[in-house]
Order: C-alpha cells, then sequence, then structure tokens
C-alpha cells in the first residue's frame, strides 16, 4: 500500500508517515477516524485505487485499527494486550511472542499483570496505543492519547511505527507534538484546510493562532532570538539552537 485517499476530506496520505491531524472543534477530526473503523459508514475512502469497503474484513481488522478513547475490552493488562491478537486469528505461539517483545521494549513488566483500574491514566493510555500497535497495521489512528505519554514513550512508539513501517494519524491539541510528525493536515469543517510538511506548517504562526494553537517552545524561542538578529533561521529542536547559538 502506497496512499490513503480519503475523497470526502479532500486528503491523500502516503504511507508510510507520521501525520498530526489538528483543527478546530468539530472540523471532523474524531470523525474522520471512525471512518477509518467504519464505525461511521462511508463510501469514499480508498487504499491506493481500492475502496476500503471492498478489502477482506480479516485484512482491514489486522491492518486499520483506531485508539479512540480509553475503553478497554478486558480488565487487566495482560489480557487487553492478547485482546486484538486474538480477535484478529493470530496464533498463540505469535500472540505471547509479540506480547513478550512488547514487554521488553515498553517496559511493560511492573503493569504487565495489573488489573487496568489500578494503574495510572499514563499507563491506560499506553496500554491502548500498544492493544493495537501489536498487531502491527498498515494505518494506526489515535485519538488525544499520546499527550498522556512522556516525550521517552512517545519516541519509541514512533520508532517502533517507523521499523514497521506503520502510518500514524494522530490527532492532538499538543502543539510539541507536531515536531514528531513529517506532515500536519488542518481540518476545517469536514475538509482539509492546509496540508504541508511539519516544518513549512510552523513557520505559519497565524494560522496556528487562528485555531488554538501556540508554536512548538523551540520553535518559538528561536523565533525570538531571529526577531533580535540573534540567529537568523528557524529550529526545530533544542540540540541544533544551542549548538548554533554557542559555536
Amino acid at each position: 500500500m502506497e496512499k490513503l485517499i480519503v475523497k470526502d476530506y479532500e486528503l491523500t496520505v502516503k504511507l508510510p508517515s507520521f501525520i498530526n491531524i489538528i483543527g478546530l472543534p468539530n472540523s471532523g477530526k474524531t470523525y474522520l477516524l471512525r471512518m477509518l473503523i467504519n464505525q461511521i459508514p462511508n463510501q469514499n475512502l480508498f487504499l491506493d485505487e481500492q475502496n476500503i469497503n471492498d478489502l477482506d474484513i480479516n485484512f482491514k481488522k489486522r491492518n486499520i485499527a483506531c485508539a479512540l478513547n480509553l475503553k478497554f475490552n478486558t480488565p487487566y493488562v495482560k489480557e487487553e494486550l492478547l485482546y486484538c491478537l486474538d480477535k484478529c486469528d493470530f496464533n498463540i505461539g505469535e500472540s505471547f511472542d509479540l506480547l513478550d517483545e512488547f514487554a521488553d521494549y515498553f517496559d511493560l513488566e511492573a503493569i504487565i499483570n495489573e488489573k487496568l483500574a489500578e494503574i495510572t491514566i499514563t499507563q491506560r493510555a499506553l496500554v491502548k496505543i500498544l492493544s493495537l500497535l501489536i498487531l502491527k497495521p498498515k494505518i494506526l489512528g489515535i485519538d488525544n492519547l499520546l499527550s498522556y505519554l512522556s516525550e521517552d514513550i512517545k519516541l519509541k512508539i514512533i520508532k517502533y511505527a517507523k521499523k514497521e513501517k506503520i502510518t500514524i494519524l494522530n490527532i492532538t491539541s499538543n502543539s510539541e507534538e507536531l515536531l514528531l510528525g513529517n506532515d500536519i493536515v488542518v481540518l476545517e469543517t469536514g475538509k482539509v484546510k492546509v496540508h504541508q510538511k511539519t516544518k513549512k506548517l510552523l513557520e505559519n504562526e497565524k494560522l496556528l493562532a487562528s485555531i488554538g494553537f501556540e508554536l512548538p517552545f523551540i520553535v518559538n524561542l528561536s523565533n525570538g532570538l531571529r526577531l533580535y538578529e540573534v540567529m537568523d533561521k528557524l529550529y526545530f529542536n533544542h540540540k541544533s539552537l544551542v549548538g548554533d547559538l554557542w559555536q
């Protein structure tokens, strides 16, 4: 698969990638993810040139997944991580191999046998995302759940997705998360208002302000340094800014 096409939204997403999706309330962000997993029927979703509705149901269950909230199917962490694997007909051996892989990679040993009701909201958000990421889907939608996680865990998720060629569609209201993706899509009343590379869109402070977004801290700081002619370009990470500032 090379691209996801959402004709209603006039949106084309190159696979794999990490796309941040932003916009005002009721702009259609969550609606888009719900269409992807057929919670809202739609005839205008395509993978490459094939309508999603024509794809095999088992293929769709394994390859298109969305973490929309913190509702769970089971009471325990381990059971939840195995739940979707079972529903997608993974064999028991493969499922437990993946569980061991995830427990090790994401440092889950302390919570793997705990009840979901007894762990923190940060840990529950991680379990929710991992319960779908463990399928290694082609497309994973995440609706404002990454913001619960630490920067280290976010980067681990992104690294894993990149390794497995998983596209992440991340709905966010956290300006710092914009720096994690390669593209940003701005939605407005169910249509794409802007779809640009992250660095290009972050130069448009006025657009971000119009939907309630501040610039990420490091971008805002480097803007100030440019204003006072201390630096002459925009920076997108702390290391590069400090390196150039003190060279």
